[in-house]
């Protein structure tokens, strides 16, 4: 999962340009593992680079800039020298592009889709990190958060660039086909993260999903994903005795599955404490699923009156009233008006405005 987002953002750009993919990732666990790798891909090539990961940082350092040259000058040699560098995730790889602009005057673009920069879990720190980045944001023709609060952010740190342009996430293919007609005996909510209770407040959900049973059991919650809480939740869902039949861990659901899941649903519920925009935020929307979200991050930049309910993040009773009202007027959203207005998350859409900035003077 880690480097999706990238990923997406890529295969977007490679529906109009030519795209070759850098990729250095130093390895710890594998004994054994092959040194490189080149992934094949109409309009799209891709170049990993592993190097082994040792308990000397100055040496992983070491090796992870010669690996990004290494891989670069075998780019150089293949195609020649590129039009456009795009780099994702400051402070590193920004860095990089900064010295290549430096050696050949190639303009470079930053995406960046981190949450560190906002106040809450707000861990962009270190003098050197900061001056660093202030230095690659500079030099860069474009800034590409993927949201407008992200990009408030980033200025709060002194990263400033005359054109900043939201580009939001990519949402697959698979979830842009015509929602199935279903109809629930009960109402559905999901809940679709990687189970970090700290950011994703899961743990709360748990225990609004406890004080709504109270009222009515005329629903059902599914929390669909995997992550490094995922048991320790499934223990404390146990200890809060939560009626039979109310809730299920459903684990990690992909591609098929997890689009059913989706169609099958009345609602996404999104609790957390922190956060910029899921992406689970944008594939509920692509299938027609309005959103119950609370207010941090950038959500409310995408979740608004026709496509779902915005709460204050930590209120737990105002959760249980919000899934209440929710279960007694389930029709309250056009479901195909909130299909159209997602339309803007495809692989094209993202694909043609990244494309008009590689383009631009």
């Amino acid at each position: 999962m880690f480097g999706l987002f990238v990923k997406k953002h890529a295969e977007a750009a490679s529906i109009y340009n030519s795209i070759d993919v850098l990729y250095v990732q130093g390895i710890s666990s594998m004994a054994r593992f092959s040194k490189n790798e080149i992934l094949n891909a109409p309009n799209l090539k891709t170049y990993i680079y592993y190097y082994r990961n040792t308990n000397y940082k100055l040496c992983n350092f070491i090796r992870y800039w010669f690996c990004l040259f290494a891989g670069f000058f075998k780019i150089y040699r293949e195609k020649g020298m590129p039009n456009i560098i795009h780099v994702h995730i400051l402070t590193r790889l920004a860095v990089f592009a900064f010295l290549l602009k430096m050696m050949f005057n190639v303009p470079y673009f930053i995406t960046e889709h981190w949450s560190r920069y906002l106040n809450v879990p707000g861990t962009y720190k270190g003098k050197l990190r900061k001056m660093l980045g202030r230095i690659a944001v500079k030099n860069a023709k474009a800034i590409f958060p993927v949201s407008i609060n992200l990009e408030i952010a980033m200025k709060s740190h002194g990263l400033y660039n005359a054109n900043y342009h939201i580009i939001p996430n990519v949402v697959d293919d698979i979830f842009f086909r015509e929602k199935k007609s279903t109809t629930n005996n009960k109402t559905i909510f999901i809940h679709v993260s990687t189970f970090d209770d700290k950011s994703k407040n899961i743990s709360g959900i748990l225990r609004s999903i406890k004080t709504l049973s109270g009222k009515t059991q005329d629903f059902e919650f599914w929390f669909v994903g995997d992550g490094s809480d995922f048991d320790s939740l499934k223990r404390y869902a146990d200890t809060l005795m939560i009626p039979i039949g109310l809730y299920a861990f459903l684990g990690l659901k992909q591609n098929e599955e997890l689009v059913q899941i989706y169609h099958q649903a009345d609602f996404m519920v999104i609790f957390s404490n922190f956060e910029n925009i899921p992406v689970v935020l944008n594939e509920a929307l692509v299938c027609g699923l309005p959103v119950i979200a609370t207010n941090v991050g950038g959500i409310k930049e995408i979740v608004n009156e026709e496509n779902g309910i915005i709460i204050e993040s930590g209120d737990e009773n105002l959760l249980a009233e919000t899934l209440l009202n929710a279960i007694n007027n389930t029709t309250q959203f056009d479901k195909e008006r909130i299909m159209k207005s997602a339309s803007r998350f495809s692989y094209r859409e993202v694909g043609k405005l990244i494309s008009k900035f590689y383009n631009s003077p």
